[in-house]
């Protein structure tokens, strides 16, 4: 596996980063329903980022009217230089709305976006609900079965996830949290919001959801309700049993970076006669003991 201080990795990277662009573009357009046009659509990239999908649906953006939106402003403002128009971009907050009409988008895709939502994921997921016409689509994408042994570093245990965290507490620079959620949770859960289409297994080391808006009126407090099946308790206890792994992991990592930067303190260099003594003091002990 390459790593970011080996020969050559930035042009790896950037080459991963332009071939994902074109084959997420040929993932979203064969999961859209037969005979599902983009003319005269709107659409929306939810989580756009630097437009990296975005930027592959120019074509479609002559007779569409295509919208990103990313929480990253920089990433924004650098579409808004390069390509707006045909493309309409907006940057958001952490939590929703947008300033955007609802009932108002034919189409929705995010993705890797969901994978790294935490309190903020069933806000949006409403939002979402809400900015689409009614019977219009949106495709996400969701982690777990095919990471969970690189990221949890455990075996994919479908009965035993829900929606589970994992670095809960990592910022977007250092990769920020990751979700991982099973197939039954989201129809369990997403699925009062959405009729579920189709669940499309790994592309990219992950699921897609193709979801259809149900006419009802959603809210956090109803998608967030446990259901009835006994899988939600295994799911949280589960989650807490990582949550707890995880915390032993940093408290591991902080004392050892402690003991590092102690031994390298002035104090500890000063009293290190007394330790050697301490220690010579014991070892003499011992041998008077023993003998």
């Amino acid at each position: 596996m390459s790593t970011y201080t080996e020969p050559g990795w930035i042009d790896r990277f950037a080459q991963l980063w332009e071939e994902l662009g074109p084959e997420t573009r040929t993932a979203i357009v064969e999961l859209l329903p037969a005979g599902w046009t983009f003319e005269d659509k709107r659409v929306l990239d939810f989580g756009c980022g630097a437009g990296r999908t975005l930027r592959h649906f120019a074509a479609e953006a002559q007779t569409a009217e295509i919208w990103g939106v990313d929480i990253d402003a920089t990433s924004i403002e650098l579409l808004r230089e390069t390509v707006s128009p045909p493309f309409q971009v907006m940057s958001s907050d952490y939590m929703p709305p947008l300033d955007l009409d609802g009932g108002s988008f034919d189409l929705i895709w995010s993705i890797s976006v969901f994978t790294h939502l935490t309190d903020n994921s069933l806000p949006w997921l409403c939002e979402l609900h809400r900015l689409l016409k009614p019977g219009g689509l949106l495709i996400a994408t969701y982690m777990g079965r095919w990471t969970s042994e690189l990221l949890a570093g455990e075996p994919w245990d479908e009965d035993a996830t829900g929606m589970n965290v994992l670095r809960h507490n990592h910022p977007a620079a250092d990769g920020a949290p990751l979700v991982m959620i099973s197939d039954w949770w989201l129809r369990e859960h997403w699925g009062r919001a959405f009729e579920v289409l189709a669940i499309e297994p790994n592309i990219h080391n992950q699921s897609w959801a193709v979801l259809r808006k149900r006419d009802v009126d959603v809210s956090v407090s109803e998608l967030e309700r446990p259901g009835d099946d006994a899988r939600e308790y295994a799911a949280m206890r589960h989650n807490l049993v990582q949550i707890q792994r995880e915390l032993e992991t940093v408290q591991s990592t902080v004392r050892e970076q402690l003991r590092q930067e102690y031994e390298q303190s002035l104090s500890w260099r000063l009293t290190r006669p007394l330790r050697l003594a301490r220690r010579e003091l014991r070892a003499y002990r011992d041998r008077r003991r023993a003998t």
